[in-house]
């Protein structure tokens, strides 16, 4: 299975990383699922906002979040992404959350999903950013 994350992350920049602590997890010992999605959010929506050099947008969907395997305390979290789209107003993104023991050195897939987010302008309502931006190479 390391082989294959290996693969998907090769392709994708590391967005953030976190420390699983024992306040983040649930009854059953595991990282609590909110938790997890808190910080897919957070990173990804600063990782789109610096590629796109624009920070009013909000999170309009999270596609196929399948939790795939559980996060216990002393793993660290390794979130990847990349830009998969863009719309008039919206950009498509491309995350991957892993778990790396460190040590064990055991990696395993977490999530992975596609999460939308829009530009807004000064009055709250989508803002076509993307006409007069593309993403450098």
């Amino acid at each position: 299975m390391s082989e294959s994350i290996l693969a998907k992350i090769a392709e994708m920049d590391l967005v953030t990383q976190h420390l699983v602590q024992p306040d983040d997890l649930n009854y059953h010992n595991n990282l609590f699922g909110g938790k997890m999605l808190s910080w897919i959010d957070e990173g990804m929506a600063m990782f789109v906002m610096t590629k796109i050099q624009y920070t009013n947008i909000v999170t309009i969907s999270m596609d196929n979040v399948v939790f795939r395997s559980p996060a216990r305390a002393g793993d660290i979290i390794q979130i990847y992404g990349k830009v998969l789209k863009l719309g008039k107003s919206s950009i498509t993104s491309k995350t991957l959350a892993i778990t790396n023991n460190p040590e064990t050195r055991k990696l395993s897939e977490v999530i992975e999903s596609e999460i939308t987010y829009v530009c807004l302008g000064e009055n709250g309502k989508p803002y076509p950013h993307f006409r007069k931006f593309t993403l450098p190479t």
